[in-house]
């Protein structure tokens, strides 16, 4: 009977390491997961800013070049219509190359920095 007992006990002692084991698993895993978000998250964040800022310079760079394309061709219209066709075909030229241009590279920094 006693060696029943000990049998018994021993195995609720390994039944209650085992699910203790399964929790601090659980719990690793949620953290890990936590982690991986938010380091895509911040990727993504700071690429956004990256990118504002990038838009900020461009436009200011651009109004920039058509004053002074203005002042040269003697017409600011001629000069700005000028720098929207520049944008245009760089448009159509990201639009056409879009997977190559945008998609992948996105794509790579948000898996290496999900999978890091």
């Amino acid at each position: 009977m006693n060696s029943n007992e000990e049998i018994l006990q021993t195995a609720g002692e390994t039944f209650e390491y085992a699910n203790i084991y399964v929790q601090k698993q659980i719990d690793l895993l949620k953290l890990e997961g936590a982690e991986r978000v938010a380091k895509s998250t911040s990727s993504i964040v700071t690429l956004a800013v990256l990118a504002f800022l990038a838009t900020m310079v461009t436009v200011m760079l651009s109004i920039t070049i058509g004053f002074a394309l203005g002042e040269a061709l003697g017409s600011y219209a001629l000069a700005f219509l000028i720098i929207t066709g520049v944008y245009t075909l760089f448009g159509l030229l990201v639009y056409f190359f879009k997977k190559q241009l945008v998609t992948n590279p996105i794509l790579s920094v948000v898996l290496a920095s999900f999978f890091d």
